[in-house]
């Protein structure tokens, strides 16, 4: 009887919601447009301008090219805005159409080309790769071993990229791994969005709970950790909530994923997918007996092994200097008076745990590249590529990626535009003081303009980081900026992984918002779980 009558009145709610809806969606932006008032001042019409601007294109915008229209309106936001609002110097300094494209060509393109280099070599090393016998009948092997699996072998990709990502502290890097084992997952014959979750979203959630996530201090331009950054002695402080965040992070998504999986079988749900199938694949059905594939298995492992011991900071983090001592001896061997690796090599090369120890976060996207060239270059010998013909797949492997590369430059545009202005940072330094709720929500609409770690960490993180004065709060708010950087990965428009996830699997960004929402809220209400309980003990 009570279970009847609550259906009732929710019917009743329903029906008014139905019958009104017009009056409740206004009602509904009234009291949020109130409350950022009431917040922020009148700037806080601004944030509405911006999330209803990213909301608009991601509802009602046409599906394609959604993510290059939802940039250029967070652009036009930002001209818009800095016609208005005072900029880093307590001065109005307008951005114009014209300066938008200087930008894009005078500063994008020279700083941040290394990224985008990176992704074409990746492209250039699967381009090569797809045409190999050797590469063709390795999928075939791990598809059929994998095939009684069932799902099981998609829980594993989770795990394993998770850890990966957790314990390494990489995201982007990774990609050299991905187009391999979305390979597998499409021929599984599981649709994109488990290909995408299953790798590039369990990246991030390795992220989130990275026990050595590591990046570049834009202030002492050293290594350091979230802990360290906002003023903790030890980098490692929040193993031990990192760990429980990582762990339910984990179980959290391969539920979410069974469930998605469960679902299209069952056919009570279907996402509009795109029908275009020209990932970096090709088929892996033929006559193989004779063809060897340990050389290749050799080659990726050796990859793997060299990009996670390069991009750790093994003597900043842990003081293990032995690769540094390695790399000593390496390069001091000579015959007689002649200097081998030096003259025949280079000089010029870091030892192993030293890619960022320059102080330039880019320096691992330049070492990436020049691995994945003497890969390309090595997987075309040892198959007797022609020359030719090993040049034109690696051009078409790269063109296969261009879509991606330029959109990641438009987010750069937003970033130079955004970090440039500087009237972020006046924006947050006018709100004055942190506060958990108000501070996240700055936060997160930070990242999304400021785009990258380091320009993050120094336009967003750092002024907010400057108004705490509370030094029992640092190990809470150091877990809260990690799982904030986290989410805006998983949705924000100019997350460069999202970007070239979406890109190079061709999902359309309203599609992945309707798939992904119900997961990102269950997982923000996990890190704030966790912050609270860091918090309270």
């Amino acid at each position: 009887m009570i279970l009847e009558n609550r259906r009732k009145e929710m019917k009743k709610i329903k029906d008014f919601v139905s019958a009104h809806k017009l009056i409740v969606i206004c009602a509904v932006i009234l009291a949020f447009v109130a409350a950022s008032i009431l917040l922020f001042g009148w700037i806080g019409l601004w944030y509405d301008a911006i999330i209803a601007g990213i909301i608009g294109i991601a509802l009602t915008g046409t599906k394609k090219h959604g993510l290059l229209k939802t940039l250029c309106i967070i652009m036009l936001l930002i001209m818009l805005a800095s016609n208005l609002l005072p900029g880093r110097q307590e001065t109005v300094e307008r951005i114009g159409a014209a300066d938008l494209l200087m930008n894009y060509f005078s500063i994008v393109l020279q700083n941040f080309s290394y990224v985008v280099l990176f992704i074409l070599a990746v492209g250039g090393f699967y381009g090569v790769l797809n045409k190999t016998p050797s590469y063709k009948k390795l999928l075939d092997n791990i598809v059929t071993k994998a095939k009684p699996m069932g799902k099981k072998f998609i829980f594993v990709t989770i795990i394993l990229f998770a850890f990966v990502a957790s314990m390494t502290g990489m995201t982007i890097p990774l990609f050299v791994f991905i187009p391999f084992v979305v390979s597998i997952v499409l021929l599984l014959g599981y649709d994109k969005l488990v290909a995408y979750t299953s790798t590039f979203v369990s990246i991030i959630i390795g992220y989130i709970g990275g026990v050595f996530v590591n990046f570049i201090n834009p202030n002492t331009y050293g290594i350091t950790t979230y802990e360290e950054f906002v003023g903790l002695e030890s980098k490692f402080a929040n193993v031990f909530p990192k760990l429980l965040l990582l762990f339910a992070g984990i179980a959290l998504l391969v539920y979410f994923v069974d469930k998605h999986i469960k679902n299209v079988e069952a056919k009570k749900v279907k996402y509009e997918l795109s029908d275009n199938d020209e990932l970096l694949i090709a088929e892996v059905k033929g006559d193989y007996k004779n063809i060897k594939t340990w050389p290749l298995i050799v080659i990726l492992s050796l990859m793997f092994i060299i990009l996670v011991i390069g991009i750790i900071p093994w003597e900043a983090l842990f003081k293990i200097d032995v690769f540094t001592k390695f790399h000593t001896w390496l390069i001091g061997l000579k015959i007689k008076d002649f200097p081998i690796i030096p003259n025949i090599i280079s000089s010029n090369l870091p030892a192993l745990g030293q890619w960022t120890a320059s102080g330039n976060y880019m320096a691992v996207y330049v070492y990436t590249s020049m691995l994945l060239v003497f890969a390309t270059m090595i997987v075309a010998l040892a198959n007797k590529m022609k020359t030719n013909d090993a040049i034109d797949n690696d051009t078409e492997g790269a063109k296969k990626l261009l879509p991606a590369v330029a959109l990641i430059t438009v987010a750069y545009t937003v970033l130079v535009c955004a970090y440039n202005n500087g009237l972020y940072e006046t924006i947050i330094s006018n709100y004055g003081k942190f506060n958990y709720g108000v501070s996240s929500l700055l936060a997160l609409i930070g990242c999304v303009l400021n785009v990258d770690t380091t320009w993050i960490m120094a336009g967003i993180f750092s002024p907010i980081v400057n108004f705490i004065t509370d030094e029992t709060i640092y190990s809470s708010v150091a877990l809260l900026f990690q799982g904030i950087y986290g989410v805006f990965l998983l949705v924000g428009p100019t997350s460069l992984i999202l970007i070239l996830g979406l890109s190079y699997l061709d999902i359309h960004y309203t599609t992945w918002l309707k798939y992904i929402w119900r997961f990102v809220l269950a997982l923000l209400i996990l890190i704030a779980a966790v912050t609270l309980l860091v918090v309270v003990i």
